[in-house]
């Protein structure tokens, strides 16, 4: 091969390496304009600062928060219960399609009561706001579930699960 074909092959696998990166650059830009930032704080917080709610909406809005706290907690022990009667069904032989679908909507009859107590949650929280203070509810109120759907990590302040297996 000549120097200059080895010229052109270079040139031309540069250009090529160059839009690649730029395409690259580009799937990435336009990902992260579809996923706008995740807001910082929480739930409480966010709603505390985007509603503008003053400080007696502040204090029933910790009183509902602690309510539903303690309800919700303690959906969340039953449907842990409820999940862990269902593979314990594992253990016994011979199991009756029945007995499967009771331990499964054991399952789903918390977290529908646990659903239902959050909608409540934030049906009387909508409740507490003023008009104005609603309309921004609405527009907001999919980022908050957002927020609070996001899996919490292990250790934190709620989170239930077992530590990493050591090696």
């Amino acid at each position: 091969m000549n120097h200059g074909t080895k010229n052109k092959l270079l040139t031309v696998l540069v250009v090529l390496l160059l839009i690649a990166n730029a395409a690259t650059l580009a799937l990435f830009w336009m990902d992260k304009m579809k996923h706008p930032p995740q807001p910082k704080g929480t739930p409480q917080e966010f709603l505390v600062k985007e509603l503008k709610l003053d400080v007696q909406q502040q204090e029933q809005l910790d009183v509902l928060r602690k309510e539903h706290r303690e309800a919700a907690d303690q959906l969340r022990e039953k449907i842990k219960d409820a999940k862990e009667s269902f593979f314990d069904l594992l253990k016994q032989t011979n199991v009756t399609d029945s007995a499967k679908q009771a331990a499964a909507k054991a399952i789903s009859s918390n977290t529908e009561a646990l659903d239902l107590l959050t909608l409540n949650h934030f049906q009387k929280l909508r409740a507490l706001c003023t008009p104005e203070q609603q309309n921004k509810f609405d527009k907001i109120i999919h980022e908050v579930a957002r927020m609070i759907s996001q899996p919490r990590p292990p250790g934190g302040p709620e989170g239930d699960r077992p530590p990493p297996p050591q090696n």
